[in-house]
């Protein structure tokens, strides 16, 4: 290898992994702004800021305790949007990086893009229960886009041979998980933006001894979001036993497996606890730990060549 091509290549490992190691930043801040978005709903401020984009017509209004969390978290999601344009434009720069990193950077410009106009509509709308669920879900979606933009950079300065894919009973397994995910975080959304947490004061019954008084309103919103979590937890088991023999993904799945059992348990405290703001953002920063680390399962499941492409082609792919 010519020796200028080697320098360029070292050159282009360690900004692939610098830029890796800079996402990854980048997706705690966005996690620390989901975590801090589920406070500023269990605190009654999502319309602390009656306008957008300024409060009360001021970019700095007058403070007090919810005002604080609204506006502090339109100032973090700000200074994440600007994060990810400055490293978005830093991985366009060098060839390497574009060519792997340029489709996860437009989709992610589209989701921040959206992700702010949901944020206004949610004030304009005043907290209508579309706007917060959506609001959730393009949250937690553009986190994930953040991880894989991060594995994607990560991948690129490794320089390892491409994996072998997960089998078709791994990939379905771990795909319904990840399809009863997004229906719990939608369902999760829906129990949060129509103040139904406490429609349901009992575990593991409902209302008076009743497992399913109704599935009507708010009443059935939450014990669907019951019933899905259990049905999670239970197919996050599942993967986590056909998954044992597969190097990539069992401590994937079992880490799911884990966050799951772990959010059951919080969410039962907060019906028993009657929604306190702790253990509602506790409930929050599991939920978004969980989506990433199923859709990074669900990633690594369906990564990488074909089971039955002999390993000539594939190393040659």
């Amino acid at each position: 290898m010519d020796p200028l091509s080697r320098d360029s290549q070292v050159n282009d490992t360690r900004y692939a992994r610098a830029l890796a190691r800079a996402f990854v930043g980048l997706l705690f801040c966005a996690l620390g702004l989901i975590v801090l978005g589920a406070l500023v709903r269990a605190n009654d401020a999502g319309l602390a800021c009656p306008d957008w984009p300024l409060c009360f017509g001021e970019f700095i209004p007058r403070m007090n305790v919810r005002v604080g969390f609204e506006w502090s978290h339109r100032l973090i999601a700000g200074g994440v949007s600007l994060a990810f344009v400055i490293l978005s434009v830093l991985s366009l720069r060098r060839p390497a990086t574009r060519a792997v990193g340029s489709t996860w950077l437009a989709l992610g410009a589209v989701m921040l893009m959206i992700q702010v106009l949901l944020g206004a509509l949610t004030v304009w709308q005043l907290l209508a229960s579309w706007t917060v669920t959506a609001h959730l879900l393009m949250g937690n979606a553009f986190a994930v886009v953040l991880l894989f933009t991060a594995c994607t950079f990560h991948e690129l300065s490794a320089d390892e041979p491409a994996p072998r894919r997960a089998s078709p009973l791994n990939r379905g397994w771990v795909t319904l998980a990840m399809l009863l995910l997004v229906a719990q975080l939608t369902l999760g959304g829906l129990v949060a933006s129509r103040y139904a947490g406490l429609v349901c004061p009992e575990w593991p019954t409902c209302n008076g001894g009743l497992w399913f008084p109704t599935f009507r309103g708010g009443v059935g919103i939450h014990l669907l979001h019951r019933l899905n979590g259990y049905a999670l937890v239970g197919v996050l088991g599942v993967c986590a036993w056909v998954t044992r023999s597969s190097p990539r993904l069992r401590q994937k799945t079992r880490l799911a497996l884990a966050l799951a059992v772990a959010q059951v348990g919080v969410g039962v405290a907060n019906v028993l606890l009657a929604l306190p703001v702790e253990v509602t953002g506790l409930h929050s920063a599991l939920a978004s730990a969980l989506t990433l680390c199923v859709a990074l399962a669900t990633r690594t499941a369906w990564q990488g060549t074909p089971p039955d492409v002999p390993a000539r082609d594939a190393g040659a792919t």
